[in-house]
């Protein structure tokens, strides 16, 4: 999906403008698994060599789109963020509509990518599709994430990962300041 990032910021605002987040203990647990989203995106940026190379190393042997798990796990985090224990209805309905935008998303956009790679590396993909999940990491695949081989601090300049930090910070600060203010 050419538009995915602009449909995601689009959902993601939607999602801002219709919660109505209230609880500094779920603003915090989803602080925390935001970071730990952050973290697999920060892995994955410092391993992929975007357009030049097939990777299937670090976070890539563990899971063939490390990125958009990060996403997924920063998009919980969000929904934790903005869940309302006093209005279970609105939360219940937010986090229906996020799974079924994100997940339309995802499901897209990864199967126009197979389609790419295969195109390109064709039975090494085929070998790398059969070896690693598409989204959720085996226990034994996580190994992958560890192995600091892998990662690169040019690669990760390159892929300018600051861009996404700065927006979950922002989407932090833009929560709590709803939850401080009552708005």
């Amino acid at each position: 999906m050419k538009k995915r990032i602009l449909v995601s910021q689009i959902v993601t605002l939607l999602l801002l403008l219709a919660a109505r987040p209230e609880s500094w203990l779920l603003f915090w647990a989803g602080l925390a698994v935001m970071l730990l989203g952050q973290l697999v995106r920060l892995a994955a940026s410092a391993a992929i060599v975007k357009s030049k190379t097939l990777t299937v190393t670090g976070p890539y042997a563990a899971v063939r789109n490390p990125l958009y798990l990060g996403t997924m796990v920063m998009t919980a985090g969000l929904m934790i963020m903005l869940s309302s224990p006093s209005r279970p209805a609105l939360t219940a309905a937010l986090w229906a509509a996020a799974a079924a935008a994100f997940g339309w998303i995802y499901y897209v956009t990864i199967k126009a990518e197979e389609q790419y790679l295969q195109s390109v590396y064709g039975e090494d993909f085929v070998k790398y599709k059969a070896a690693a999940p598409a989204i959720l990491p085996t226990p034994s695949g996580l190994a992958g994430f560890f192995d600091f081989s892998a990662y690169s601090a040019e690669v990760f300049r390159k892929n300018k990962e600051w861009r996404g930090m700065t927006a979950a910070a922002l989407l932090a600060v833009l929560v709590a300041a709803r939850i401080h203010y009552g708005f």
